[in-house]
């Protein structure tokens, strides 16, 4: 089963619905020493927080006891969606000592080891996303625009989105036509899984996706 499936279970949900997980990662960084990850991915840090960003919007994790925040309209707030506090958490928690970016891009499904797939299932996530901008492209453009995409040359249109400094995501769409439906596919690192587990690729396809 695709990981995408989970994340889509998540959508729209509250971190702190999922309460045994919520406190499970909140106790695995209460009393953190944020020294090891702030010099390998060069964040800052001080006596109460460390600071990164996610999708260019400011986070920050409590110290003392594990709890993530981000910043909205200049107020910080701890009410995260299960799929972006997963995907901070296991940044934080998966980086290697040494991570590699290398500069090869491969589709996102291919990261998680698994051989063979049904075709005929659709994908959760990036199914309603090829229909939803079926002959739109130009609206699919505008809103690429708009989160924050750096255009590509690729299929009908192409976007390279940053979701943290270090880990980006392409997304690639060819519009529908007289032979084919629309079609999606999001483009990862090879080396991704230097940062993060591959379960939290599709956290971070969906929180992207519904951005647009």
């Amino acid at each position: 089963m695709s990981v995408n499936y989970h994340a889509f279970q998540s959508r729209g949900v509250h971190f702190s619905e999922y309460e045994v997980v919520c406190q499970q990662w909140r106790e695995e960084f209460s009393a953190y020493d944020p020294g090891r990850i702030a010099r390998i991915l060069h964040l800052e840090a001080d006596q109460e927080y460390l600071y990164l960003t996610y999708f260019q919007v400011p986070y920050r994790l409590r110290l003392k006891d594990g709890v993530l925040e981000k910043q909205e309209e200049k107020e910080w707030t701890d009410e995260l969606y299960f799929n972006e506090a997963m995907s901070v958490y296991h940044l934080l928690h998966y980086t290697k000592d040494l991570p590699v970016v290398s500069g090869k891009w491969v589709p996102s499904h291919t990261i998680d080891g698994v051989i063979s797939r049904n075709p005929a299932v659709k994908d959760p996530l990036l199914s309603p996303f090829e229909v939803q901008y079926a002959g739109k492209v130009e609206k699919l453009h505008k809103a690429c625009l708009a989160a924050g995409g750096k255009a590509l040359e690729s299929g009908d249109a192409a976007y390279e989105f940053e979701v943290f400094p270090w880990i980006h995501l392409r997304l690639v769409f060819w519009d529908q036509d007289e032979d084919f439906p629309a079609q999606a596919q999001v483009l990862v690192d090879q080396c991704i899984t230097d940062f993060v587990h591959y379960e939290t690729v599709g956290c971070m396809i969906s929180d992207l996706l519904e951005r647009l």
